[in-house]
């Protein structure tokens, strides 16, 4: 990803004018939805390994589903990350045909287009998976200056003598 793509990113960002000294994933996700003029509903599913998160567009909403057997951290990292694709506006992809039939009956439609966070090599390679994934990193690295790391993940360790030590390590900014 080059400088100006990752610039582009920063300034989408700077463009929602979101406080993140005050950062709640919830409140950020209202505040996106304020900006846009459209509902983000997030809704949790059982989805098999390897599926992290997907985002359909439709006519009212943006829907978010995410995969919630995985970990809170990687969660909010999945959300984020389909939050990213919406307020960079990327493009959408069918996805009728990838998507398990449970899925496709609860959103009662017969095309849906969005798209998914799948591990593997492809979305490496894919630019707006890149600028997706660097939406989530510029905001973690916000949050990491304003010691709000803790509202996407959560407690370090939760053993007391080591959190400061793990803290250390983990974040470098």
């Amino acid at each position: 990803m080059s400088q100006q793509d990752r610039n582009a990113v920063k300034v989408a960002i700077d463009k929602l004018g979101y406080d993140f000294d005050h950062f709640e994933l919830n409140d950020f996700i209202r505040h996106v939805e304020r900006v846009l003029r459209r509902e983000i509903i997030l809704l949790p599913f059982a989805f098999d390994p390897g599926l992290s998160a997907l985002w359909v567009r439709a006519e009212t909403a943006h829907y978010i589903f995410y995969n919630d057997r995985t970990h809170a951290i990687h969660q909010a990292h999945s959300i984020l990350h389909e939050i990213g694709h919406i307020v960079l506006n990327h493009a959408c992809r069918p996805l009728d045909q990838v998507l398990p039939p449970e899925l496709l009956k609860l959103l009662q439609t017969l095309q849906p287009q969005g798209r998914l966070r799948k591990a593997g090599l492809p979305l490496r390679q894919d630019p707006e998976e890149q600028e997706a994934e660097m939406f989530v990193f510029v905001i973690q690295k916000s949050l990491l200056l304003k010691q709000r790391q803790f509202e996407v993940m959560g407690q370090s360790s939760s053993n007391e003598a080591l959190r400061k030590w793990v803290d250390s390590m983990a974040f470098d900014v």
